[in-house]
């Protein structure tokens, strides 16, 4: 089992400080995470760190990120669904367990970069837990310090399995960010991970400089769980007609399954005004297929 444990690297500061633990490719098909931690690292070698740590595990699921998938090839299972882990499971519930305890309980913020994998496009995005009030008050300040051109705020209980939930019920503040993936790396988008992190350990005091931000935030609330949202209740072949980033009305078409005849099998339109989060990338549907997500500006 050793084999299949991520790799956590470290970077020390000249003096103690916080620790900032950052995962990336916890999805073996988002791969903005990843060459992001690597950037990374390569930066803090050459301007070093003053005070605190930095911990990098990317990519958090070897096996996957080997075969570039999102779910494991050794078990079938997705990391970023069975988060806190367990140290006597199948493989990934190791690894999930792995990182717990080897990164995320000593953090003082955990920083997950993920990205929209192969089967989506998502704006690009910072994401936070809003439930309890202290931890949720930090981890927003540093969704504004990483300032990406969307922070989501997602409100009420953490969806169970996620590494930002296990960090969430140690007490420790988190963000996630999202990339427009599709199998797909973008510099800009790249380069939004790298100069987000670098001005939250600026904050921190951990480093002497950092990229200015460029961006305006625009808020949402409301529901990020890939696995649910819009979904569909047909095979065949899903056409869109909305783009991630719009604002839509109640009742506004998303998009249509077209069956193998080419003809309209289902219309998706918008169950409620906002602004499109998440649309499926994969033409080719089946039944429960998340085909889109809509968020609320706050």
């Amino acid at each position: 089992m050793t084999s299949l444990l991520p790799v956590i690297e470290t970077i020390h500061g000249d003096i103690d400080g916080p620790t900032i633990s950052i995962l990336g490719g916890v999805h073996g098909d988002e791969f903005e995470g990843v060459l992001a931690c690597r950037q990374l690292r390569n930066i803090l070698e050459e301007s070093p760190v003053h005070r605190g740590t930095v911990k990098f595990a990317a990519p958090a699921h070897p096996v996957a990120w080997k075969a570039s998938t999102r779910a494991s090839p050794t078990d079938g299972l997705n990391l970023a669904r069975v988060f806190p882990g367990d140290a006597l499971g199948t493989p990934t519930e190791q690894i999930a367990g792995f990182l717990t305890e080897s990164l995320i309980k000593s953090s003082d913020l955990l920083i997950d970069l993920h990205s929209a994998g192969r089967n989506f496009d998502m704006a690009l995005l910072c994401g936070y837990l809003d439930s309890d009030p202290d931890i949720s008050l930090k981890s927003r300040r540093y969704a504004d310090i990483f300032s990406a051109p969307y922070t989501w705020q997602h409100s009420g209980a953490p969806a169970p399995g996620r590494s930002i939930s296990a960090a969430d019920s140690l007490g420790i503040p988190s963000i996630y960010i999202e990339g427009r993936g599709g199998g797909q790396v973008r510099l800009s988008d790249l380069k939004t991970y790298v100069d987000g992190v670098l001005r939250i350990l600026h904050s921190l005091s951990m480093i002497d400089t950092c990229p200015l931000s460029t961006n305006n935030p625009i808020c949402v609330t409301g529901d990020g769980n890939t696995d649910e949202g819009i979904v569909s209740t047909t095979h065949g072949y899903f056409c869109t007609a909305a783009e991630v980033g719009s604002h839509v009305s109640h009742g506004d078409m998303l998009g249509e399954v077209l069956d193998e005849n080419g003809r309209s099998s289902e219309s998706i339109y918008a169950p409620s005004s906002g602004i499109v989060m998440l649309m499926r990338r994969a033409t080719c549907v089946s039944p429960g297929d998340t085909l889109s997500i809509i968020a609320t500006p706050l």
